[in-house]
């Protein structure tokens, strides 16, 4: 499958010697399963599951100017990022529009890792080079770098043996620099499912004997290894939008629902922008439903409401959790309300649907 332009994650090998179905995303070679994307959804649910994540982009960002310099690109206060913690945060173009949304790892002294999506890392980089008149020092360690990310409520218990650190302390949205299996690992308490679990960037030469120390210690556990299709279903569960489907450039921080992350007591670029937009109020909104009739959702089916197109279907699914078709819209904000009836165009049918709560699973704490 191979065509040259595919890069191959540290991951690959071990990959192909479990038996998965590899396919093209955004440029490498990953899973999409190993053998079927319920299975492995409802393990990581239930049990654990263990994801490649070596495509996710990584850069390093320090110096004196490094903070200035994120909170001039971000919308979020980087100030919340004291050392140890993580910030989520979009960063936007002059017109507001959402360029990518990242993670934003603080290990003190002026040094920041940002985790960043895999489609947009070229792009993102020569963003960030682009507006560094503050001089930080911008380093791509994206190659240096695998990521594994092991998710799911047996987590903690799988790892902590391997693992240096003492995860019990550790809390959700912070990191660790520590060992795993003895090689050094950015192990943080994050995730993309909705479940408990950490993912850990470690060095790209250790990432198979890691994969595997922690397959092997998971199987009295009920641990499998999981693959795209299973992260897609179990993150639209959890309510994540996925950047580059359910939110783009096209998009501010209004219309996705992230105006938590937007600090407007600060500068940031795309500013004046959102302001404006928030000012005259937002013509759209993403907006989470669930089917009443019998149908999956899919990108680009039109949402209706009587004889009127009130939005476009953005990210849709079956979701094995709750045996229920789910998905994600923008839809004009006066027929965004929860509990609001809505129809879904499937196949030139309308398809009885009803807008929901975001997320549409909450783990039991």
């Amino acid at each position: 499958m191979d065509s040259g332009e595919n890069r191959k994650t540290p991951l690959y090998e071990a990959h192909k010697g479990l038996g998965a179905k590899i396919v093209s995303f955004h440029g490498w070679l990953l899973p999409i399963q190993y053998t079927s994307i319920i299975e492995e959804h409802n393990a990581t649910r239930t049990k654990a599951g263990l994801f490649d994540i070596s495509h996710l982009g990584k850069l390093e960002v320090s110096g004196k100017a490094a903070k200035p310099f994120l909170q001039k690109i971000f919308t979020n206060d980087i100030d919340k990022a004291v050392p140890g913690r993580i910030v989520y945060s979009p960063f936007c173009d002059d017109r507001g529009g959402i360029l990518d949304d990242v993670f934003i790892y603080c290990a003190g002294a002026g040094r920041y890792i940002l985790i960043v999506n895999a489609s947009t890392f070229g792009k993102d980089l020569a963003w960030f080079n682009s507006h560094n008149g503050a001089g930080a020092s911008i380093k791509d360690i994206n190659d240096s770098l695998g990521g594994i990310a092991l998710q799911g409520p047996a987590s903690e218990s799988i790892l902590q043996g391997l693992c240096e650190a003492g995860l019990t302390a550790l809390k959700h949205r912070s990191f660790v620099e520590t060992k795993v299996c003895g090689h050094y690992a950015l192990l943080s308490r994050t995730g993309y499912t909705g479940e408990d679990g950490f993912e850990m960037f470690v060095p790209a030469g250790k990432s198979i004997e890691i994969w595997n120390s922690v397959l092997s210690a998971g199987r009295p556990y009920g641990l499998i290894p999981a693959g795209l299709g299973s992260r897609d279903t179990l993150r639209l569960e959890a309510g994540c939008p996925l950047y580059g489907t359910d939110t783009d450039e096209t998009k501010t921080p209004l219309e996705t629902g992230l105006m938590w992350a937007a600090d407007m007591g600060k500068d940031f670029i795309g500013k004046p922008a959102i302001a404006e937009r928030s000012a005259a109020g937002a013509k759209e909104r993403l907006t989470a439903f669930e089917m009443i009739d019998r149908a999956i959702p899919r990108t680009g089916y039109a949402v209706e409401k009587g004889s009127s197109v009130i939005g476009t279907v953005t990210s849709g699914s079956y979701s094995p959790t709750l045996n229920k078709n789910i998905g994600f819209a923008y839809i004009t904000p006066g027929n965004a309300a929860v509990g609001n009836a809505i129809d879904i165009v499937v196949h030139s049918e309308r398809k009885k649907a009803v807008v929901v709560k975001a997320p549409f699973y909450r783990r039991k704490k």
